[in-house]
């Protein structure tokens, strides 16, 4: 007997002390540890279910948020974490991702890495991993978990329905119609409510002149800064006026042109051939030498259309008198 144990017995002994004493060997609890599952047993299409990651670390260690992987028929709803608890000198931390399940059959979540910072033996920070494990479940149609489903029928085919062209028809022709009656009793309003004004063919000279002379005024395009349109659109109207009044192309015709024609007419006396030639030169300097207007010459054309109007003078009623002999008839015998 003494020679079987003399010798292994001591080494045996202190073996068994030494691996009670190290807490590295695998009873021992581990620095980090993972698990995973999903909270439904069946689920069915359209449910909501929860994964989780849990994971179990010494409180040195610090874990970062997963970057989940979701595969094909899965939807990501929303994720995050539950706060950490302290169970038997180590850290529990849960992370959930809420997935909406959109697809019938067998599904597996793969391995999500977890990493973490960790001290080492000379008290510096290392970056590590660890995997969770793979989850696999079955996702069941509603149809397979009811008992009795006889009632429940397929969808029936597209049926073919033909289109009433006819009564589209109908009903367009039926609102051109309302929309020509419509336009039809608006220009028959318009034509009612614009007041007819006399035609131009039947006013004189002087009667368009001065027509055209007070809606000039009205438009007050001196005041507005618009001063060479004023005076483009007076010169017009004196021109057109000078025209129609005495029978020459005035429209056509420069300034020194009307002049030299009115030279040798008598149609107008020495002071208005003298006002004429004045007018045209004053606002032919505004239009085109862009001379500064100094005051607005329409008071001037005004007066002198007026003043150059032909007076109508009555005859008298002598000139109209006959005189009527008077004879004697004979004498009878």
């Amino acid at each position: 007997m003494s020679k079987l144990f003399s010798t292994p017995v001591p080494g045996l002994l202190f073996a068994f002390i030494f691996t009670l004493t190290n807490p590295f060997f695998s009873w021992c609890s581990e620095p980090v540890s993972i698990d995973a599952q999903i909270d439904i047993s069946q689920p069915t299409l359209g449910d909501i279910a929860t994964y989780s990651i849990t994971v179990t670390h010494d409180p040195d260690i610090v874990l970062h948020i997963p970057k989940y992987v979701i595969p094909e028929g899965l939807e990501n709803v929303e994720n995050g974490k539950e706060n950490p608890k302290k169970i038997n000198k180590q850290i529990t931390q849960k992370f959930w991702l809420k997935l909406r399940i959109d697809k019938i059959g067998p599904i597996t979540l793969p391995p999500i890495p977890v990493w973490f910072d960790a001290p080492d033996s000379n008290k510096q920070i290392v970056r590590g991993k660890i995997m969770s494990p793979e989850v696999s479940f079955e996702v069941q149609s509603l149809l397979q978990l009811e008992e009795n489903a006889s009632d429940i029928k397929d969808i029936k085919p597209i049926a073919n329905i033909k289109a009433p062209w006819t009564h589209y028809i109908w009903k367009a022709m039926a609102i051109l119609c309302l929309l020509a009656l419509g336009y039809w009793l608006w220009k028959k309003w318009q034509n009612n409510s614009t007041p007819k004004s006399e035609p131009d063919f039947a006013l004189t000279a002087e009667e368009k002149a001065m027509k055209e002379l007070n809606k000039l005024k009205t438009r007050d395009w001196m005041k507005l800064g618009r001063i060479r349109d004023h005076f483009f659109e007076l010169s017009e109207i004196f021109r057109r006026y000078l025209e129609n009044r005495y029978d020459f192309p005035a429209q056509e015709w420069t300034t020194e042109e009307i002049t030299a024609y009115f030279k040798n007419s008598s149609d107008l006396s020495e002071s208005q051939k003298l006002q004429t030639r004045t007018l045209l030169i004053e606002i032919d300097k505004v239009k085109f030498a862009k001379a500064q207007a100094h005051n607005d010459p329409i008071d001037s054309v005004i007066h002198f259309i007026k003043e150059a109007s032909p007076v109508l003078v009555l005859p008298d009623q002598d000139t109209f008198a006959q005189v009527t002999p008077v004879t004697k008839s004979p004498e009878k015998p």
